[in-house]
This record gives structure tokens, C-alpha cells and sequence, in this order.
């Protein structure tokens, strides 16, 4: 089995009337699909991360997009927020999703809908339905092969990657402000949360974050 990495780049013709309002509108940089119902057919439910925090105008884009039949969104902490989607697939849509849902192939969350207009897709399988699903993707969406590696598990990183303490500290820099922009808190402050001393709260920082920037690389 095999892990494959592709960027799609649909053409204007073909982009997705809410992946192109994303790339469009600059309160939007990309949006990441979570969850779909795996029995598709000519609709699908699908859960998306939208990271940007201007909701009105992409509800309005959403109803102004006619293959969606509803949606709900939910508001999340930070410029993010997540919909749940019910949608009508088009002809490139099913076509695409037939290439990568076939036989012998599983899709790997999230996909990642960029604001350049690109996608981000990896797909694992047997060599003869990775090259199929390669093959089968419609010509108006341009395909590069970004990484092939075997597959040892998945790369992406989950909560359940930080040890406890890890964690905590990482909730404790988020709660004082250590990683907004103007960098509100300190380690100190971090230290002072956990009741350890300055050098085991940083030390504590220090793997967390190099757990989740080991997972971003892996997944480029």
C-alpha cells in the first residue's frame, strides 16, 4: 500500500462556486474537508472547516450556490468555523469523486481547498487503483503528484499525539495568550499555570511543538 499527495488545480471553468469564493474573497484562506458520507450518490453530506471568521458573507455565498440544498454552520473559537453541507454533485464533481472513491483507494482527511485555488489531496491504495484514480481525474482539473511513500500510518497529527502534560501546557500558552499575534503571555505565565518551574513548561512547549511541525512537513 501506498500514500500519494496530489495538488488539483481545476480550471475557471470548473472550480467550485465556494472554493472560488474563497479564493476570491480575502477574509478566506482555505477551506478543509473533514467528514463525507461515504454512500454517495447524486448528493452528499460533508463537514467543513471554513478558516476565516466572516460568516455572513460566506452563508450568502452558500445560498447563492445551487448545487447546495442546505446547510448549518457552527461557530468555533478563533477565526474559524465549521458547516455541515448537503449538496447536489455535478458531472465534474461526480466524476471526480468516482476516480478517487473506487475500489481499492481511501481518501485521507482532511482535503484541503487552498486560497490559491488549488487542492490538496492524499489518497492510499494498491498501485494499480492509485494510477486509476490518477488517471480517471477529468481533464480540466490539472494533477501533480506531490509525494509517493509507503504507507506506515497515518501523518496527521491528532490531540492524542501530545502527552498529557504536553497538552496542558499547550492549553495553558493558549489561555494567557502565548501564540496570539502580540504575544500576551509568556512561558512564565505557562510555568505558572502547570506549577512547574519556567525551564519544564518550555521544555513542555518545545515537544508539543515539534510533534505538530513534524506532522505539518510529513503531510506536505
Amino acid at each position: 500500500m501506498k500514500s500519494v499527495g496530489l495538488r488539483l488545480t481545476p480550471d475557471e471553468d470548473h472550480i467550485h462556486p465556494m472554493h472560488e469564493f474563497v479564493v476570491e474573497h480575502e477574509g478566506f484562506e482555505r477551506t478543509k474537508l473533514h467528514h463525507w458520507n461515504p454512500t454517495m450518490g447524486e448528493t452528499n453530506t460533508i463537514v467543513f472547516e471554513i478558516v476565516g471568521s466572516d460568516i455572513d458573507a460566506y452563508q450568502a455565498a452558500l445560498e447563492a450556490t445551487p448545487t447546495v440544498l442546505s446547510s448549518e454552520v457552527a461557530q468555533m473559537p478563533g477565526d474559524s468555523f465549521f458547516i455541515v453541507v448537503k449538496e447536489r454533485l455535478d458531472a465534474a464533481g461526480a466524476r471526480q469523486t468516482t476516480a478517487f472513491t473506487q475500489d481499492g483507494l481511501v481518501v485521507v482527511p482532511p482535503v484541503v481547498f487552498e486560497g490559491d485555488g488549488t487542492i490538496s489531496v492524499t489518497i492510499v491504495g494498491t498501485d494499480a487503483a492509485l494510477q486509476s484514480a490518477v488517471d480517471q481525474t477529468p481533464g480540466d482539473i490539472d494533477i501533480e503528484v506531490r509525494k509517493v511513500r509507503e504507507y506506515t500510518g497515518p501523518g496527521d497529527f491528532t490531540p492524542a499525539s501530545l502527552s498529557p502534560r504536553q497538552r496542558e501546557a499547550v492549553e495553558a500558552a493558549v489561555a494567557c495568550g502565548y501564540y496570539h499575534e502580540s504575544r500576551d503571555g509568556s512561558v512564565a505565565d505557562v510555568a505558572t499555570q502547570l506549577d512547574c518551574s519556567t525551564g519544564t513548561a518550555a521544555e513542555h512547549l518545545r515537544k508539543a511543538e515539534m510533534k505538530v511541525m513534524s506532522a505539518v512537513v510529513e503531510t506536505q
